[in-house]
């Protein structure tokens, strides 16, 4: 018999789905602060040390209207309105 914590990922995977153009794409939330530099401007993205964590980048998403959603897997944030 398998238990709840056998089916269930200790750390989530996190993803960002947003409008690229008119193409809609997908990234990881690092990736996209990366591309968004202007938005986190105590961080200059030179180094693990000098890059946004991962609650930090989500947490501006949440501020700037992005819907998560997640699962014991997977945790998504998108921009309902852009899609």
């Amino acid at each position: 018999m398998t238990t709840k914590n056998e089916n269930s990922r200790t750390n989530k995977k996190h993803f960002i789905i947003f409008n690229n153009g008119g193409v809609i794409s997908a990234t990881t939330p690092k990736d996209w602060a990366r591309a968004h530099k202007n938005l986190f401007p105590n961080f200059d993205f030179s180094n693990s040390d000098n890059t946004p964590i991962v609650s930090k980048i989500e947490d501006y998403l949440s501020q700037d209207n992005f819907t998560k959603i997640e699962n014991n897997e997977v945790v998504i944030h998108y921009d309902f309105l852009s899609l």
